[in-house]
């Protein structure tokens, strides 16, 4: 329908809910993906032009402040004995207003934390908060980031367990320091990280290798069940498709971080270019260059662009330095293995 701007059921009620919340980050976000979607279907009606100038204004007049995270512990513990090779302990202090995400992801992690936040309430109705996660994408989208952002925002430290390495010990070792976690996770609240489940998955090796990690996998998703704990376990894949329904329907929900959109990309350098001039940075090419690229590595380039306007003794970060800056990591992308 020529000439008109069309909003997805998805689009209307992640700016509804944004602006009910009084949040400014998720609802810029949630209006530049509809631009995006509509620039897609080819509508470059007068409406369409007048939100993407209004929403220019706005992020050029509001740049977004990080709020005081809440209080946190001071320090932590670190794991000792059998726990110690496979689990670590941090405190992130990484919040919302340092993601730049789809406006669908936001409103997701926006309804987590509201329920982590209320759950006592919601306990007394009879009702479980969320708090088995499963996120999915590829590298660098920020899954590792939004498990940061979740432990600061509920001032709870991160477990980070390495099932790489599960995944080298033999099944015996594997399925006591499994136990071990869990029971860890029983006794100190924390938002819990299994990061890259893949490795679990081994499909191209042996027949004893693949039994060894079946029954580590089959353990693992065992324990995902049986957990009653009040800890919020994060699982992370870069290949869901390898994984079974059995393991799928353990999870109270699935996040899928796609490759950032036009207005993320712009989101992902204003965030990361706080207190540098940008006035005369060329969006359409910065955007167009940094097509299938990550967040990470457009937050990374947006970094050399800056680090090199510091050496340069100026203010103001130029679209030539941005854009030599995006091509430098395309390259390094086609350089690796």
């Amino acid at each position: 329908m020529e000439g008109r701007l069309l909003a997805t059921a998805a689009h209307v009620r992640a700016l509804a809910e944004s602006h009910h919340a009084g949040d400014d980050a998720t609802f810029r976000a949630a209006l530049a993906d509809l631009i995006d979607s509509a620039g897609r279907l080819g509508d470059r009606s007068r409406e369409v032009e007048d939100l993407r100038r209004l929403l220019d204004v706005r992020r050029a007049s509001t740049r977004p402040q990080a709020p005081a995270p809440p209080p946190a512990p001071t320090s932590v513990v670190q794991p000792r004995g059998e726990l110690a090779r496979v689990l670590t302990v941090s405190l992130p202090r990484t919040t919302l207003a340092d993601l730049a995400l789809s406006g669908d992801v936001m409103t997701r992690l926006h309804r987590v934390l509201t329920e982590q936040r209320h759950a006592d309430t919601l306990r007394a109705r009879g009702f479980d908060p969320l708090r088995k996660l499963l996120l999915v994408g590829p590298s660098g989208t920020g899954k590792s980031t939004t498990v940061e952002v979740l432990a600061a925002e509920l001032a709870l430290p991160v477990f980070s367990v390495r099932l790489d390495v599960f995944a080298d010990l033999s099944a015996e070792d594997a399925l006591t320091r499994l136990a071990l976690v869990f029971d860890l996770l029983a006794q100190s609240r924390g938002v819990c990280v299994f990061d890259d489940v893949d490795a679990l998955i081994d499909p191209d090796g042996g027949e004893r290798s693949r039994t060894r990690l079946r029954d580590v996998l089959r353990a693992f998703t065992g324990h995902l069940e049986d957990d009653t704990s009040t800890s919020l376990l994060v699982v992370t894949t870069n290949r869901p498709q390898l994984l079974e329904r059995p393991v799928l329907r353990r999870f109270d929900t699935v996040l899928d971080y796609p490759l950032p959109s036009a207005g993320v990309v712009q989101e992902v350098v204003l965030r990361r270019l706080r207190g540098f001039d940008l006035s005369t940075v060329e969006w359409p090419r910065v955007v167009s260059t940094a097509s299938g690229l990550s967040h990470e590595q457009v937050s990374a380039a947006a970094a050399l662009a800056a680090k090199q306007c510091i050496l340069d003794g100026a203010d103001q970060v130029e679209t030539a330095s941005l854009l030599a800056a995006l091509r430098e990591r395309r390259q390094m992308l086609k350089m690796a293995p």
